[in-house]
């Protein structure tokens, strides 16, 4: 097949969506395929894959937003493929995966109050920009949509009366040569011993590059709440945000020794060896795959409802899903049932072996069924 993929970045040193962008279009292309990708700013891609660069949209969001999706339809009305698939939201298209999940539901958690929420379209035109083409795409502008959780499908089907036939769920996958638990005993005491962790403190980890939006506070507070009883608990802090702000609040509520800022990281899998468990109770995530990087890696994870990968966790076995993310004392309390060490240890290998099942490989086929369904309609369509 001659396939088109739209994503305003490729890089393997971005955030979830441009690295499974880039590990997409590379295992498409070892399967045989013709790979075509379109986008603004590319790394990470091999030799063969042809690159069709779009110009830089500016700095205004509602302008950028709204231009992109004009140069990108633009420049894949000029050649005819297969399959058009949309990483980011722009159209028409074949078939959209929605890896940001709904702008819609994501401004009712942040904006509850209607007047509110119409005021911050107002002012905020990013927001307005993204619903405008979320909508253009949900009611015509696509033929099917891949969602990576049972969340976001039922969440399209509620909010745009989506037909659910036509919404796919496919799990993400994750790179299993990179992220294993082999990295353990090769990095976790020269990390630990760098971040000034003992043998029997507990590592938590927050990795994201949205600190507020996948709760670092409440993480903070929890740990806090805990007393006494988490005084073994430290935490590392990857990704981007700022520091300064959050660094003060680790200060006012005592944790400021506890509390390891790393930066971006590039070699993510030798803190998750360094790690015991994974913390992140975030607002709202679609899927966050951080979440089966450090299952792959032998963490248990505790996350949220409100995210897609609570889905393939096990309460209990590979971790802990917190209900209310706000709810610094829910938390608080699931952190108390992770002070055994040994039994973060089960978990942990518990949780590697469920991740064996989410490859990459698998998350291709799945994507390929899918194109396969879209090119037989689009034949008979053309009969």
């Amino acid at each position: 097949m001659k396939i088109a993929l739209v994503n305003k970045v490729f890089s393997l040193s971005h955030g979830g969506l441009e690295r499974f962008s880039v590990n997409l279009a590379v295992t498409l292309q070892g399967a045989g395929h013709e790979v075509h990708v379109f986008g603004q700013s590319f790394s990470g891609l091999p030799e063969g894959i042809v690159l069709h660069l779009l110009p830089d949209t500016g700095k205004s969001f509602l302008g950028g937003l709204l231009k992109f999706h004009r140069l990108a339809s633009r420049a894949i009305g000029k050649g005819r493929f297969d399959i058009v698939l949309g990483l980011t939201r722009f159209y028409p298209m074949d078939v959209y995966r929605m890896g940001d999940g709904l702008q819609r539901h994501w401004m009712r958690i942040c904006y509850p109050f209607l007047p509110w929420r119409w005021f911050n379209y107002l002012v905020n035109t990013a927001h307005a920009a993204n619903l405008y083409l979320e909508r253009k795409i949900l009611s015509g502008g696509v033929r099917r949509i891949i969602t990576n959780s049972r969340l976001c499908k039922e969440q399209v089907c509620k909010y745009y009366k989506f037909p659910e036939e036509n919404v796919e769920v496919v799990y993400n996958g994750v790179d299993h040569s990179l992220f294993h638990s082999d990295a353990r005993p090769a990095w976790r005491s020269t990390i630990r011993k760098e971040l000034g962790l003992g043998a029997e403190d507990i590592a938590l980890l927050h990795v994201s590059n949205n600190w507020q939006r996948k709760g670092l506070e409440t993480t903070l507070k929890a740990m806090a709440a805990m007393g006494q009883s988490g005084e073994r608990m430290h935490l590392i802090v990857a990704g981007r945000g700022k520091v300064e702000i959050f660094r003060r609040l680790a200060g006012h509520l005592g944790l400021e020794k506890r509390i390891h800022f790393i930066g971006s990281c590039t070699q993510m899998e030798r803190y998750y060896a360094a790690g015991d468990l994974l913390v992140l109770p975030t607002l709202y995530d679609p899927f966050s795959n951080v979440c089966l990087e450090a299952m792959a890696c032998g963490l248990p994870v505790v996350t949220t409802a409100a995210n897609g990968a609570s889905e393939i966790l096990v309460e209990g076995e590979t971790g802990y899903v917190q209900k209310d993310p706000k709810d610094m004392q829910e938390l608080a309390q699931i952190l108390e049932k992770c002070l055994d060490s040994t039994a973060l240890l089960r978990m942990g290998e518990a949780a590697r072996r469920d991740s064996e099942a989410f490859t990459l490989g698998r998350n291709m086929q799945q994507i390929l069924e899918v194109f396969e369904k879209v090119v037989a309609e689009k034949t008979r369509f053309s009969r």
